[in-house]
């Protein structure tokens, strides 16, 4: 009868010892195990890399946008109105909240102190060494008009070229600025007296202009200086009356 042999595990000093083919099946998994281990730490270390470098973007898209808005901020003007009276003690005495400037509702007379010198400044024709002045003037206009009655002054501006030399001289003299019964309109009436510079002769004639006026907020600090409450022509027509026989 054949005896069936089988491997059995060697005894040194009472203690087992695996097979050689057990030892290296067990190296081989120790070796995965340590290459798992490894790439899970590389994973881990591209995640955090990957994480840092998002952050650092989203620092840096953040900043951005901050310097803008307050780039905006800076070149927003922010105007406000503080309404005062002057008491019988000669104390000024604050009447209601600050409110922003478009939100306070300017009197009439603020709109006709700005009508008669709109007419003064457009109308006007001084002598040539005075350009100078005609150029503030009608800076003046350009942040006292706008929508359509702004592309309507420039058309004027191109027609009359108002800083080459003129063949007269114009002096503006109003008459009357009235409130009329459409919303937000006024006329303003007007005489101009014209000296031609090739002769001595003087013509007076009569003007009278329609307007329509609105608010706007300004662009820039020196343009609020030059209109504080943001007062503006939106539309006009000016013509000469004719004269009675």
């Amino acid at each position: 009868m054949s005896e069936e042999v089988t491997p059995s595990v060697g005894a040194v000093n009472g203690q087992s010892v695996p097979l050689p083919e057990d030892a290296e099946w067990r190296r081989i998994e120790q070796a995965y195990q340590e290459i798992q281990r490894r790439d899970a730490q590389a994973e881990h270390r591209t995640w955090r890399i990957e994480r840092h470098a998002s952050l650092l973007l989203v620092g840096v898209v953040a900043m951005l946008g901050w310097n803008v808005w307050l780039w905006m901020v800076h070149r927003t003007v922010q105007a406000v109105v503080q309404v005062v009276q002057v008491d019988e003690q000669g104390k000024v005495v604050q009447l209601g909240l600050p409110q922003d400037v478009l939100a306070y509702q300017p009197p009439d007379g603020l709109w006709m102190d700005m009508l008669g010198e709109w007419v003064r400044r457009v109308r006007w024709r001084d002598d040539e060494d005075s350009k100078k002045v005609t150029r503030m003037h009608w800076a003046w206009l350009y942040r006292h008009t706008c929508g359509q009655a702004r592309r309507l002054l420039q058309t004027i501006e191109e027609r009359e070229q108002p800083f080459k030399r003129s063949p007269k001289l114009v002096a503006v003299e109003l008459k009357s600025v009235t409130k009329t019964a459409v919303p937000e309109g006024y006329q303003v009436l007007w005489t101009e007296v014209s000296t031609a510079r090739q002769s001595p002769s003087v013509t007076t004639t009569q003007w009278a202009g329609t307007f329509g006026v609105g608010r706007m907020r300004l662009p820039s600090l020196a343009d609020a200086m030059d209109n504080r409450l943001g007062l503006c022509v939106t539309a006009f027509d000016m013509s000469q009356v004719p004269t009675t026989p």
